[in-house]
């Protein structure tokens, strides 16, 4: 990445479509939370928006390194001052102040993240475009994937750091305590030794700094590392269970040493491909492409990750505060009011009774959350005005705008139908190869210690927190998700045959059912 073989002039005179459409912000839909985007169809507006789009691309391309480092000093930087907010002495005025600082640090996050995301990801699919046009290959293709997989990140490096830790606790002695006992039983066990309170202080200084993370993003509802130590500690045990902590490399390592030689090779082959006056603008394209795989999984770090589990810190604290005065229930039913809610309760909670209110969310929020656990993705994953619905939405609104986020993580590709490979499910490739295993079907990250090495992993869909997993299963399986969703990147990554966007998966394929997975053609066959 940041190899510079690009005229600046050049990029005028090929075709970059901006993403014709206008995100207009989110709608709640029976718990879902919804994308709303109008899109843009007047021809003039479009010329416009694509001078413009032409402009703004035109650093990241030369730099997004750089401008992505500047970032993330702003982000620590509004970070370290929320940190030194103290609940304990904090004044009715003081917890006023903090959800406004919350609100001020959110939106310049959300400002941050999809100016990276908007250019990686357009990269990535203009790229898939030029590639589609000139070789009749799309990002399913392995050559596609080989040329942009295989970079580090701080998210992985902090994933390397927990197995480091669990590699620790064999070397100690420790392992009899993570495999004989509960996870809320392994820390009282450890400090009853020597060696185990000599683990728990590297651990302790391990969450000091890497523990303000969030389990998942865009969630407040689960504790945070540093507020829940037994989140990572898990981690920790499921390494040492599996026998991941007794390999002597991390297994990421390994995999990316043949994963980066593989890269070199696709961008050569790619590049050879290509007369000499269009090579520089490709590698161009490639180079920033190559940043959207990486930026992914690391904004999901410094974006949404650590600024909720700050927000998490601060509306619990305030939540104490209005349960104390009889505002709510209980702290977390802080959790069932908007910002502006508790702002007009903070100063005054004693004569504010916001229980009426609170009550009645939190029965309907339960009441979704049960119905996902037993019935599984229960909601369209697409509201339109269409007559033809979904298939016509997509097909003439999303995928013409170009939108890679649309396109790419939130909605993706649908299957398409190929009655000579005979699947019992269709969806579509996020990383090629073959697998056959038992499926374990997994709905929430807590159920992820029952996965056993050599399963095919079947699921709704994945984020960091089920990151540890690909490296003991056969093949992943998710319901939803595009070829930049983190399922799928983390396939790529890992090298595991991952299907995405089969939809129906965790609903027709049982835990115990023996599978067989053929991802470059988003087949999976239930044997028995």
């Amino acid at each position: 990445m940041g190899q510079k073989l690009w005229n600046r002039q050049q990029i005028s005179k090929y075709q970059i479509k901006p993403a014709h459409l206008l995100w207009l912000g989110v709608a709640l839909q029976e718990g879902g939370l919804y994308v709303a985007f109008l899109v843009v169809r007047d021809e003039e507006e479009k010329r416009e928006r694509e001078i413009k789009f032409k402009e703004a691309l035109k650093p990241y391309i030369e730099d997004f390194k750089g401008i992505w480092e500047k970032d993330k000093e702003t982000l620590n930087e509004i970070y370290d001052g929320l940190k030194a907010f103290n609940p304990d002495t904090a004044t009715p005025n003081d917890f006023l102040d903090h959800i406004w600082d919350l609100d001020k640090a959110y939106r310049k996050m959300w400002e941050i993240h999809f100016f990276g995301m908007q250019t990686s990801y357009s990269a990535w699919i203009l790229l898939e475009e030029e590639c589609k046009r000139r070789f009749d290959i799309n990002d399913q293709c392995p050559e596609f994937q080989d040329m942009l997989r295989g970079f580090d990140n701080e998210i992985y490096q902090i994933d390397k750091e927990v197995w480091q830790l669990s590699k620790q606790a064999v070397k100690l002695g420790l392992e009899a305590i993570f495999k004989e006992n509960d996870i809320k039983d392994v820390m009282p066990k450890l400090e009853e030794t020597d060696n185990g309170q000599k683990w728990l202080k590297e651990f302790n200084e391990f969450l000091q700094i890497r523990g303000w993370r969030m389990v998942r993003m865009n969630d407040l509802v689960d504790p945070y590392w540093l507020e829940e130590p037994t989140i990572p500690l898990r981690i920790m045990q499921n390494h040492i269970i599996t026998g991941s902590a007794a390999r002597d490399v991390y297994i990421l390592d390994e995999k990316r040493q043949d994963i980066s030689v593989k890269r070199e090779k696709a961008v050569k082959t790619m590049l050879d491909r290509l007369p000499e006056q269009d090579r520089g603008w490709f590698m161009a394209l490639i180079n920033l492409a190559q940043y959207a795989t990486s930026y992914s999984e690391e904004h999901d770090l410094f974006c949404e990750m650590t600024v909720q589990a700050l927000m998490r810190r601060g509306y619990l604290a305030i939540g104490k505060w209005l349960a104390d005065n009889g505002a709510i229930d209980r702290p977390d039913d802080v959790f069932m009011m908007n910002p502006m809610e508790m702002e007009s309760a903070v100063l005054l909670p004693h004569v504010n009774d916001f229980r009426w209110v609170t009550r009645r969310r939190r029965i309907e929020w339960e009441g979704w959350v049960k119905k996902f656990e037993t019935e599984g993705e229960f909601r369209p994953p697409v509201y339109t005005d269409r007559p033809g619905g979904m298939q016509e939405a997509v097909g003439e609104d999303m995928l013409p705008s170009l939108d890679p986020i649309a396109i790419k993580i939130i909605i993706g590709e649908f299957p398409v139908d190929n009655p000579e490979i005979n699947a019992d499910i269709r969806g579509i490739c996020g990383c090629p190869g073959i697998a056959e295993g038992l499926a374990r079907v997994v709905i929430n990250y807590e159920d992820l210690s029952k996965l056993k090495p050599g399963e095919i992993l079947v699921c709704p869909g994945t984020d960091p927190s089920w990151t540890p997993a690909f490296g003991i299963v056969a093949a992943v399986i998710g319901d939803r998700g595009g070829t930049l969703s983190h399922t799928a990147i983390i396939g790529r990554e890992y090298g595991v045959p991952t299907i995405i966007n089969s939809f129906v998966a965790c609903e027709k394929i049982k835990t115990g059912q023996r599978i067989k997975v053929d991802a470059l053609n988003g087949a999976i066959y239930i044997l028995e």
